[in-house]
């Protein structure tokens, strides 16, 4: 039995690698925000300290930013635990590994890990012969779009271990498809929200044959509730016009409602902490409406700054009126982020709902409707604790409930006022808000029609005409809505309490 104490596990972190430890396969629910990498890094640092020599490990997750973000953190755990390994991407972004060779000189005696990276069957093939006649472990990192390369290239050398990041993708019937031909010994899929059918027996995560049984399993509640995550609250918000606006006035006023947010926001934040806004955009108008945006560029003027992510040209990976690499845009986006004194606006549409680790983000504004996992991997942009809250959890000084000593206590849901006849669309995302306080909710979501894509491209997911368009959120003043902020003592009550149900329990709310 493995001691993964030893990594620095917490207890909760323990119990999911054991399980993981004591099935060939199976799915990991754990909140973002909970260290799902963190337990990656200490299955695979765990196999190759119990088994020297040769094996191949596989990490695979939608996008390449992610990708990225997995190689570097697998592979400073490896080096801080004395590890050495060779390393291989398989995906078509380009591989920087000066920072990481940098890192590994600082802090390892290791002359060499090799990193490589690749889309090529042949250079995959060519690197596992490579690692086999040194003897050495190799562990490849790719997107669900490449990882068929792996299986093409590996020839008759077995895969050891699958980990699978942010696994719901794989419902998609074209990932689905490949995975089945990647042979493996273990296989196990990692997520915040599983996608499930009606059938056992289809592409859902609830087909125990192609996934297996859902080995550990953490709600948001839980996570709230030991400290690794904080709890959700609602601050809804509109316009200051006292008229309903014309098309041509929404576009112009997209700057004013993104401004006017923020700002009120930043009045809910304590200790003169500053805002670092997350947005869900509707799309790519969206983004190019406030690039240009005069109330953005005077946030910008006065130190703030603003990023936007896409797939499209004219946006990419922008920041303060500058294009740079996806690399660069997201070093620098947690450089500002863990800048507590520096002022945010981050505008994407699906780039950053999964696995990419942004710190300092202290609300999401909602600029469309999203579905429970969809949702749920957003608010965790956000949730994440303050550095400062997280020692004092630590060191128990504080305990997670006591929310008025923390210096994040909330992380915001920040929604637009709607029209009556988007009232459901309101009603959902508070909704959804509620049900992650609750310790009995089920993050999981039933697949629709359009999650069963052929996982075509990668990234392209920035529509340019939205089915919920902005257009659709912005109003004129409701009674009761202006601003209007959730109550602290609903804030921290469960979904089941908020509904009269459980009140005599106290223990665990919140």
């Amino acid at each position: 039995m493995s001691n993964f104490k030893k990594y620095g596990f917490y207890d909760y972190q323990v119990e999911a690698a054991k399980q993981v430890e004591n099935n060939n396969k199976g799915i990991v629910v754990m909140p973002t925000g909970t260290g799902k990498t963190f337990v990656q890094a200490g299955i695979i640092a765990d196999d190759i300290t119990k088994n020297s020599g040769f094996r191949i490990y596989v990490v695979n997750a939608p996008r390449i930013m992610l990708s990225y973000q997995l190689l570097d953190e697998v592979f400073k755990f490896n080096i801080r635990n004395d590890i050495d390994a060779r390393y291989l991407s398989v995906h078509s972004g380009k591989m920087e590994q000066v920072e990481l060779d940098k890192y590994r000189n600082e802090n390892s005696n290791f002359d060499y890990s090799e990193i490589q990276s690749t889309t090529s069957s042949l250079v995959v093939s060519e690197t596992i012969n490579k690692a086999k006649e040194a003897n050495q472990p190799l562990i490849i990192f790719s997107t669900y779009n490449s990882a068929i390369r792996i299986e093409e290239g590996r020839q008759s050398n077995p895969i050891n271990i699958i980990l699978n990041d942010e696994a719901h993708y794989l419902i998609q019937e074209r990932f689905n498809t490949d995975f089945n031909q990647m042979e493996t010994e273990r296989k196990y899929f990692f997520t915040a929200t599983t996608k499930e059918t009606t059938s056992d027996e289809g592409l859902g995560m609830n087909n125990v044959e192609f996934y297996g049984e859902k080995i550990y399993i953490m709600t948001p509640a839980e996570a709230i509730q030991k400290g690794k995550i904080v709890r959700p609250r609602v601050h809804i918000v509109s316009t200051d016009d006292d008229k309903v606006l014309s098309n041509d006035e929404l576009e112009k006023n997209l700057g004013k409602l993104v401004i006017n947010s923020f700002n009120e926001h930043s009045k809910l934040l304590k200790n003169g902490l500053k805002g670092k806004m997350l947005i869900a955009a509707s799309g790519l108008k969206d983004m190019k409406r406030l690039i240009g945006d005069d109330l953005i560029l005077d946030f910008i003027n006065r130190g703030g700054k603003f990023y936007a992510i896409s797939t499209d040209k004219e946006v990419l990976a922008y920041v303060n009126g500058k294009k740079i690499t996806r690399r660069e845009w997201l070093k620098q986006l947690q450089i500002d982020g863990s800048n507590p004194n520096q002022e945010m606006i981050v505008i994407h549409y699906d780039i950053l709902t999964e696995g990419i680790d942004v710190p300092g983000l202290t609300g999401v504004l909602f600029l469309r409707n999203l579905k429970k996992s969809k949702f749920i991997q957003t608010f965790g942009r956000v949730a994440r604790l303050d550095r400062s809250d997280r020692r004092l959890i630590e060191d128990k000084i504080i305990t997670p409930n006591e929310v008025d000593k923390m210096n994040k206590p909330y992380a915001w849901v920040i929604i637009p006022a709607v029209k009556t006849g988007d009232d459901d669309k309101l009603a959902n995302l508070r909704d959804l808000t509620d049900q992650l306080r609750d310790f009995d909710f089920n993050p999981a979501e039933d697949i629709q029609p359009n999650d069963r894509g052929n996982g075509d491209g990668e990234d392209n997911n920035d529509p340019i005409v939205p089915e919920d368009s902005i257009r659709k959120l912005i109003t004129q003043e409701i009674e009761n809505y202006d601003h209007e902020v959730e109550s602290e003592n609903i804030a921290n009550l469960t979904w089941n309490e908020k509904r009269g149900f459980n009140n005599t329990v106290t223990d665990f709310s919140f």
